[in-house]
């Protein structure tokens, strides 16, 4: 099993926009951007489902586990109020 970090950046987007990763991996999520994250829906392949927001700058979410016997593509979002109300998100794809 793998651990990973998907990294918001500076922009606002993630890093990696799409993660592959297999059931039993662990991620992470790191808000580099410039405000704290207000919103956050994981993707439902991860547990436990308690969204991390909100999420400081600088601020790096608990693990969260890839569940086992799933398989395909989960879209996460995140967001934030300021400058102005932007909602971004990536993709887990789960071998």
């Amino acid at each position: 099993m793998a651990s990973y970090n998907i990294r918001i950046d500076s922009s606002g987007s993630p890093n990696p926009a799409t993660l592959d990763c297999n059931p039993g991996d662990k991620i992470t999520w790191t808000n580099d951007y410039s405000a704290a994250l207000t919103e956050f829906n994981l993707p439902t392949c991860v547990s436990p489902q308690n969204s991390p927001a909100p999420l400081a700058n600088g601020a790096t979410t608990q693990q969260f586990t890839v569940n086992s016997g799933v398989k395909g593509k989960f879209d996460y979002t995140y967001g934030w109020p300021s400058p102005k109300r932007d909602t971004r998100g990536g993709t887990i794809d789960v071998s």
